[in-house]
């Protein structure tokens, strides 16, 4: 099958259905359209089985990619016959694989990730297929939110900390505006703060990396700024000074987000099998009386308008 409109603005490509014989061939011919061009080759005889889904934003391009074992390459034929004038960060999430570069050979497991200058030479392989979510950035835009582009492939090994909830953040971002309608330039403003803060480790991105582990933690009742501040490890006068300074608090961005969740959840058709209460719950909120409250007053809508309007426009 080609390319079809998925969930959202997604995109979707699949080998699914193609002739086994033709299947490498049109997966080059789609990458090299729609994010990073590369030479493709099977490990054994099994034609190869995989899928894409390809976000466009208005700098940024999100994809997640599934596929069975097989070898790409970027080399130097691809570079010149297809520029990207981009980085890319892809983030291992399921199988094993490496990833060779003039600096070297390293093996990414699920929860690693690698940013490389997608105009310079590099090769992959997935011995046992591969699941992940990619990101490319063009490089004038990395360059202005981190003051530079990666001369060798920047490694994460994320085992714990602040940084690992950049990275979780910036997963979920991915996630839910593939598989779902986004607002484009909100979720581009939110991995473009995330990606900062994987890459400066958050010492200079304190804001980036609270509304990260905010992102990843915002279901917890408990979350507050005191924890906030000990997983970043400033204190909690300096978090609130933080957000401060962007005329913010972090009480009410907290809020803000868990209604806006909340919101997003009572209108995807995927949780309509779900009481309101139960979304309410899922959100943070420990009263659901005290949700349906707060709701009404930030968007004048209660919850159970907001789903009857969302199942149907025209009520």
């Amino acid at each position: 099958m080609g390319q079809v409109t998925a969930a959202g603005r997604a995109r979707t490509f699949s080998t699914t259905g193609l002739p086994p014989a033709k299947r490498v061939a049109l997966w080059e011919q789609h990458n090299a359209r729609a994010l990073v061009g590369l030479s493709c080759k099977t490990i054994d005889d099994a034609p190869l089985a995989a899928t894409e889904l390809n976000l466009q934003l208005p700098s940024l391009h999100f994809a997640r990619v599934t596929g069975s074992p097989h070898l790409v390459e970027r080399g130097a034929r691809e570079i010149s016959d297809r520029p990207t004038g981009s980085a890319v960060l892809y983030i291992a999430m399921a199988g094993e694989a490496f990833f060779y570069s003039t600096g070297g050979t390293r093996v990414l497991r699920p929860g690693h990730a690698v940013l490389c200058d997608a105009d310079r030479p590099f090769a992959r392989g997935f011995s046992q297929g591969l699941e992940e979510f990619v990101l490319k950035i063009p490089h004038d835009a990395l360059r202005a939110l981190t003051g530079s582009t990666p001369e060798q492939p920047e490694f994460f090994d994320l085992t714990g900390g602040a940084t690992t909830d950049a990275l979780r953040a910036l997963t979920r971002v991915m996630r839910a505006s593939i598989d779902g309608p986004t607002d484009a330039r909100r979720t581009e403003q939110q991995a473009l703060g995330l990606l900062a803060a994987l890459r400066t480790g958050g010492t200079s991105r304190h804001l980036d990396i609270a509304r990260a582990i905010i992102e990843v933690h915002l279901r917890d009742p408990n979350l507050s700024a005191a924890r906030i501040a000990a997983r970043i490890g400033i204190s909690e006068r300096q978090l609130c000074r933080v957000f401060n300074r962007a005329d913010l608090s972090v009480a009410r961005y907290v809020l803000d987000r868990r209604l806006e969740l909340a919101r997003d959840l009572l209108r995807s058709p995927r949780s309509a099998h779900r009481s309101i209460a139960e979304i309410a719950r899922d959100c943070g909120f420990v009263s659901p009386s005290h949700f349906t409250r707060t709701f009404k007053r930030r968007f004048d809508v209660t919850p159970a308008e907001t789903r009857r309007t969302a199942a149907d426009p025209n009520v």
